[in-house]
């Protein structure tokens, strides 16, 4: 208990021990206020000057002393562990906090701005039994949901009082201060906020924390044990809770401790203190975390099984909730710290997990995790640099590729592969939480690896001709072993680039054929020896003919060795009755470098082939060496089925045909999905595949996809647009649960436009757009991040419209005008929201809107003589330096549905906000900041930059009145055009133009370099009958 000296101001000791007639005192708990430990005062000095004043004498003071009075009696010494934990949090808060600059830059929400320590600060200056309760309410934020962690508070603050009660009945004998809290109300909602401070605080201390925490992680992953078996909510939290302080206490003092629970493991993780650890488990390990708040010998052993760790993953605690919905039964939770849980993750680390559920969709194509991710980034530099080198022959620029979904799966990809050790480590358990839980995150793709497996249609992708027949050489084994085909029933056709650029059809057998030996059998017979390959090359011939009309196009190859009498049948039964079940090929062959044949066969040879040559033979010269190709693979045609068709690989460039008569039972066999995708990966690894080819396929596959209704190119895109608002927000993180979530089919994404970014003027169709991110209306950018921000909330975007603003959590996220210049809002941000750490004090998530008639102050008579409107001097100044901008709420409040479940608290909610204007303390107006949108009104233009080459004479200043008071504003200048100097003061500006606006005038927007000419030609034609132009 604190002395009676260092309260302030001085009150009774809280250690007497009185008679049932003072029970009744009532006892102020706001006037309790002490000195704050000295660990603690880089807390104090990071808040703002609003949040120190409501940690000293406001609500959450109040709460503070009143649970530190409460439980005063039950919590033990721990002046250790208080002394380390205030240094910490200071180091942790002074790292984050911001300077009058930079808290300035936040406008309206400067006060608010940087990292919620209010609660912190409120035990601090209520006592070491306050700051204890503070340590609590991080281990039950750390764990449970907010409605199951205020639930717990409720019933423990109840039974406490209770028991404080029961004992004065029975003793006649209580303590003060904490006789004086049992006998007050502590209402759920100021729980509410006291829970919702404490889960803020932890948000920020993760992040400063972010290596010490993934490390402690990782451990705690592989840790079974529960936090005790106690099946009483407040015995159990009363244990957790006093066991945690008690064994933290002996490590800051240098006792090593056994983790026999998890009490002491849950601790670790919400106060942020790094003894070091011995694993037992699952192998023996040293952990050295270096934290120099621990002395030394203090180390902390864990992974001990006993008894009651079995069953379960993580550090776990079950509890039955008795007060977390209206009406029923106590509901029982179960709730872990498991990493894949109850985590928040960085963007890079969401986009690791995203990998995992891509991979996990791929199925044997993704098994091999690092594999599947070269590959990834090789795409995806092949785009970049198709896009910087083929301009003219592909459909994107290099903004497109820099700004795509895939520009994303990358950057994650490359991030994967540079990693090491711990880091590797700790990506592993990424990807593999993305394969395990999210499902249905991305949806179903129609095909593996965007499409470049189906039908071998890669082979085309592959640089050089020979690495494509190698390749369907070894499709072709697997193809002929399944469907029992010779070496005369299956074989590979490819197209050859002549000298003289012309391509023609050659031919190469796709398994090994018996190679026919020079000497005779004694039956006069062929001999046949090894098997070997075989090559028909084109020698200079036509291996073409148009026959004369009335005849067919055939195409010939020579020297298969078919018998002529299957040949004969073949040909009887299935010629076409149509010619354009062939293909026509017309190649001339002029000017044919006799050479290239011979130097091919050459080293054809020497690799161990046979070679021919193919010759021209008209179709009604029938020999045993003719081949009749056809492309029809599903057979649709009315015609009997050609002798060869088309099986595998890419018709145009290089496949395989196959002689099987039509079977109703004729399965299309292709080769094992993870031996294709492998023998592609090994392409790709060894610089193999054609760039400019790679990008064709990946734009087919993206112009033939259903960009919106195909789910899986929809959930990318949302992605990509959940992570380019992420990429502004440094600080910020997602709900892990977010991976659980049906992402395709959220309502912000079901209402979405597809469009380009509104830089561009035009948005192309096909395969750009797949691969872009949404244009999000301001509804759709707030309900997205709602979603991500809780994991689990899906919103209806036409409820958000006319939000200006988001909190939840340590985050607060405000439309872009709000925290700019207005002039910037030049066709740049609609539909942008910025971040910032920060905190308006409520639980949940909260939207923000205005209210729909701001209040104007109304110039009375008496103040006419501050009202001066002079002749402009030519000079723009900045007569608004003293102007502010603040922040504060009404009462008005509306509960947002997002599923009904029974509970007692409201988890979101619009709440009214006013944007108050200030002069020097005085009040100017309050906002309306959604009028500065000029989709919606006519009133507003944002002048640009002069572009018209006036001469210098035409930059003169003009004859205009100017203002330069609030007072001058609100009562404008009789004359049609005026001008108010505030520049480059875009808190003024911004105000100014608002309120302008909300007056009923025409507001133009000046920009720095003002053109006096283009002003005088728009307020020439502009049919408004006054003008305020913002300077």
């Amino acid at each position: 208990m604190t002395s009676i000296s260092k309260l302030v101001p001085s009150i009774a000791s809280g250690s007497l021990e009185i008679a049932p007639a003072l029970a009744n005192l009532n006892f102020d708990f706001a006037l309790w206020k002490v000195a704050a430990p000295k660990e603690f005062e880089g807390v104090g000095s990071a808040l703002s000057a609003s949040r120190r004043e409501e940690a000293e004498g406001g609500m959450l003071h109040t709460i503070a002393r009143k649970l530190g009075a409460l439980f005063e009696k039950r919590v033990p010494a721990t002046p250790g562990l208080t002394k380390a934990y205030g240094t910490r949090a200071s180091e942790i808060a002074r790292s984050v906090s911001l300077d009058d600059k930079g808290r300035k830059s936040y406008g309206v929400f400067a006060s608010r701005a940087g990292p919620d320590a209010t609660s912190l600060w409120a035990a601090a200056t209520s006592g070491t039994s306050a700051i204890s309760i503070h340590l609590l309410a991080c281990l039950l934020a750390r764990i449970w949901d907010a409605p199951e962690a205020i639930s717990i508070w409720v019933e423990v603050v109840k039974r406490r009082k209770e028991e404080v009660i029961a004992d004065f009945d029975e003793t006649d004998i209580a303590h003060l201060a904490t006789l004086a809290a049992a006998r007050q109300d502590l209402p759920r909602a100021q729980i509410a906020e006291w829970d919702d401070s404490a889960r803020a605080w932890l948000r920020v201390a993760d992040s400063v924390k972010n290596k010490q925490q993934k490390q402690l992680m990782l451990i705690l992953d592989n840790v079974q044990s529960p936090i005790n078996t106690k099946t009483d909510t407040y015995d159990s939290v009363m244990e957790a809770w006093t066991s945690s302080l008690t064994q933290m206490e002996a490590l800051v003092q240098g006792i090593s401790q056994q983790a026999q629970r998890g009490e002491i493991l849950l601790a670790l993780s919400s106060w942020h203190l790094f003894p070091d650890l011995t694993v037992v488990a699952p192998s023996m390990a040293h952990v050295r975390q270096n934290d120099p708040l621990f002395g030394s010998g203090g180390m902390l052993t864990i992974g001990l099984e006993t008894p009651i760790s079995r069953g379960k993953n993580g550090v776990h605690w079950s509890l039955p909730l008795a007060y977390l919905r209206h009406y029923g039964r106590p509901v029982v939770s179960t709730r872990s710290i498991n990493s894949g849980s109850r985590s928040r993750l960085s963007l890079p680390e969401l986009l690791q997990a995203t990998l995992g559920a891509l991979l996990q969709k791929w199925g044997a194509a993704g098994a091999d995790t690092s594999r599947s991710l070269r590959w990834i980034s090789s795409i995806y530099h092949m785009l970049i640099e198709a896009a910087e080198l083929y301009r003219g022959e592909v459909n994107l620029t290099t903004n497109d590729a820099k700004h795509c979904w895939l520009a994303l799966l990358s950057e994650a990809a490359d991030r994967y592969l540079a990693s090491a050790g711990l880091e590797r480590q700790h990506y592993n358990k990424l990807i593999s939480l993305g394969r395990r839980q999210a499902h249905i995150f991305l949806g179903t793709p129609s095909e593996p690896n965007f499409g470049t497996l189906e039908k071998g249609c890669f082979v085309k992708m592959i640089t050089h001709t020979e690495d494509k027949i190698t390749y369907l050489r070894k499709v072709g084994r697997v193809i002929a072993e399944q469907m029992r085909l010779d070496s005369s029933q299956i074989i590979i056709r490819y197209m050859h680039q002549l000298s003289n650029s012309y391509w023609v059809p050659e031919y190469a057998t796709a398994i090994p054929m018996m190679k026919a030996s020079r000497k005779r059998r004694a039956n006069d017979s062929d001999a046949y020896g090894v098997q070997s390959h075989h090559r028909w090359l084109y020698s200079g011939k036509y291996a073409l003919r148009v026959d004369p009309p009335g005849h067919f196009v055939a195409e010939c190859c020579k020297e298969l060795s078919f018998s002529r009498e299957a040949v004969l049948d073949r040909l009887r039964y299935h010629l076409p009755s149509d010619r354009a079940d062939f293909e026509h090929l017309k190649l001339p062959c002029e000017h044919y470098d006799d050479d290239e044949f011979a130097q091919r066969r050459i080293l054809l040879e020497k690799a161990g082939e046979n070679v021919s040559s193919c010759q021209d033979q008209l179709i009604g010269e029938i020999t045993p060496r003719h081949a009749i190709f056809w492309s029809n693979l599903d057979g649709s045609s009315p015609c009997s089925t050609p002798w060869y068709r088309f099986m595998y690989g890419d018709i145009d460039c290089a496949a395989l045909f196959i002689t099987k008569e039509r079977d109703p039972n004729f399965v299309n066999v292709v080769m094992p999905a993870e031996a294709n995708a492998n023998e592609m990966y090994s392409l790709f690894e060894n610089n193999k595949m054609d760039t400019l080819e790679t990008v064709d396929q990946l734009d087919l596959y993206l112009r033939q996809a259903k960009v919106d209704v195909d789910p899986y190119i929809k959930s990318l895109k949302a992605l990509s647009t959940a992570a380019t608002m992420y990429a502004h927000f440094p600080h910020a993180s997602v709900d892990v649960r977010i991976l659980q979530q049906n992402l395709y089919n959220a309502s912000w994404v079901r209402t979405c436009i597809s469009s380009s970014y509104s830089s561009m003027a035009s948005y192309p169709k096909g395969s750009l757009q797949a691969l872009r991110p949404y244009v999000l209306t301001d509804g759709q950018a707030f309900a997205c991040l709602a979603m991500f921000e809780s994991g689990q909330y899906d919103m209806d975007p036409d409820q958000l419209a006319d939000v200006v603003a988001m909190c939840s959590g340590d985050s607060i996220f405000v439309r872009a005008a709000l925290l700019a210049d207005p002039h910037e809002g030049l066709g740049s941000l609609h539909g942008e929201i910025r971040g910032l750490m920060g905190n308006i004090g409520r639980p949940g998530i909260t939207f923000l809107v205005p209210p729909q008639a701001p209040l104007l102050k109304e110039v009375s008579l008496d103040e006419w003589p501050l009202i001066e409107h002079n002749e402009f001097d030519g000079c723009l100044l900045d007569n608004f330096q003293n102007t502010s901008l603040h922040l504060s709420f009404t009462t008005a409040e509306v509960p947002l549905n997002v599923g009904f479940s029974g509970g007692q608290d409201q988890v979101a909610c619009i709440l009214e906000a006013v944007f108050s204007v200030y002069d020097g303390g005085r009040w100017v107006a309050d906002l309306n900041i959604s009028n500065l949108d000029e989709r919606t009104t006519t009133w507003l233009w944002r002048m640009p930059p002069c572009t018209s080459q006036h001469t210098e004479t035409s930059h003169a200043p003009p004859k205009l009145t100017c203002i330069d008071s609030w007072l001058g504003l609100i009562n404008a200048p009789a004359e049609r055009v005026s001008l108010l100097r505030a520049n480059r003061n875009w808190q003024a500006r911004l105000a100014a133009s608002s309120i302008s606006l909300a007056l009923g005038h025409e507001t133009v927007i000046l920009p720095d370099d003002v053109c006096w000419h283009c002003l005088h030609q728009h307020a020439s034609s502009s049919r408004f009958e006054k003008i305020i132009a913002i300077g």
